[in-house]
């Protein structure tokens, strides 16, 4: 019972003088309240509310990119999913169910299409500080990287997150000729004439040559993420989706099949993480392919 009672002494002891440390300075005056430190901070610019005021802030950070220059690192794709693809008979593109005796080519269109993103599935590397970066950065070739405009677009939005601010950039549905006017402003984008003499499509022409094409422009977005203090992006992400109904005829072994209606959904994404300190990365252009 001694041996309880010295031990409820010692620990009632050791509380006290816990307590006394934590609550009093050493001159006896009480310390400040920790979480001063961590008072909200404005900034560097205020957040943007209208869909024009964001964009034209998006528009000048990103197009310092270019003449700023600082190091990138970059994640190019493009895929084609393959729920996304379906042959059907000309004409009959609306139609819900599938003439069976497409089956074949249907089954043989994935392998067709791993064919034509063969080598140009995805791009990455790094960009040093400093070094030119207008043959990567979007758009391709250009000393700017963004000269929308709020009639481009179907809106633009901005939330402040803890340091950073997030915006998004939604567009509309948009034709191949609409696209050719709107996306080219922010995205690269190939021209139908670029597209039908392409390299890639030469490769299917012993099965499906490629005679025209229509395209729809669904879901784009461009996302950015931004430091709120400094107004110096981080981050900057493109979607772009392309639904693409191709009017081929069958040569070869598929010569059988004659005029058919291929249908596909392409998306390319491309992801840019910028750092602003001067040298990192160091690592020089290394663009590499993967399969």
């Amino acid at each position: 019972m001694k041996k309880i009672s010295l031990l409820a002494a010692a620990v009632l002891l050791i509380s006290s003088l816990l307590f006394c440390f934590s609550a009093c300075s050493s001159d006896g005056s009480e310390i400040e309240d920790s979480t001063a430190a961590y008072s909200y901070v404005d900034s560097a610019t205020p957040a943007k509310t209208s869909s024009e005021e964001v964009l034209h802030y998006f528009n000048e950070l990103v197009n310092k990119i270019k003449s700023e220059k600082p190091a990138v690192s970059y994640n190019i794709e493009k895929s084609i999913p393959n729920d996304s693809i379906r042959v059907t008979k000309k004409g009959a593109e609306q139609s819900e169910e599938t003439d069976s005796s497409l089956d074949a080519i249907n089954d043989s269109a994935k392998g067709l299409k791993d064919l034509v993103l063969e080598n140009i599935k995805r791009t990455r590397g790094n960009i040093a500080y400093g070094e030119e970066n207008s043959d990567i950065l979007f758009v391709k070739g250009e000393s700017w990287a963004s000269k929308l405009t709020e009639n481009d677009i179907k809106y633009a939005s901005m939330k402040e997150v803890g340091d950073n601010y997030y915006i998004t950039i939604a567009f509309n549905d948009l034709t191949s000729a609409e696209a050719q006017e709107v996306l080219t402003k922010a995205f690269d984008l190939r021209d139908k004439d670029d597209i039908l003499n392409s390299a890639e499509l030469a490769k299917t022409n012993a099965y499906l040559k490629l005679n025209d094409y229509d395209v729809v422009y669904s879901g784009c977005t461009i996302t950015a993420t931004v430091n709120r203090f400094t107004d110096e992006l981080t981050n900057v992400y493109y979607y772009k989706a392309a639904n693409v109904t191709a009017d081929m005829t069958g040569n070869g072994t598929l010569a059988n099949y004659g005029d058919v209606s291929v249908m596909f959904k392409l998306e390319d994404k491309a992801n840019f993480d910028i750092t602003w300190e001067n040298g990192y990365p160091t690592s020089p252009l290394d663009t590499s392919n993967a399969q």
